[in-house]
């Protein structure tokens, strides 16, 4: 039997994930939900803006889609919240 929000857990773990896997690219919401494999393309936008709004991703400038890069500190974040995770 599945939990209410599995679902969702698993998505957002696979977002974490990919940013990890080339944590120096810069991605789109498109390109960060095509990479992952969903067709949760609302989890994968919502996720972004989390990240953004509390660092984790920091917006780079002069692009003409919202395009976001992984931070130190969202490295380091990501890294420990997967290594809690079960």
């Amino acid at each position: 039997m599945t939990h209410p929000g599995e679902g969702a857990a698993d998505n957002r773990r696979r977002i974490y994930m990919m940013l990890l896997a080339d944590p120096t690219r810069a991605w789109t919401v498109q390109e960060l939900a095509a990479a992952v494999d969903t067709a949760l393309d609302g989890t994968v936008r919502d996720t972004f803006n989390v990240l953004l709004a509390d660092g984790i991703l920091r917006q780079v400038p002069y692009r003409r889609s919202l395009t976001a890069v992984l931070t130190d500190h969202g490295y380091q974040s990501l890294t420990r919240l997967l290594r809690r995770a079960p």
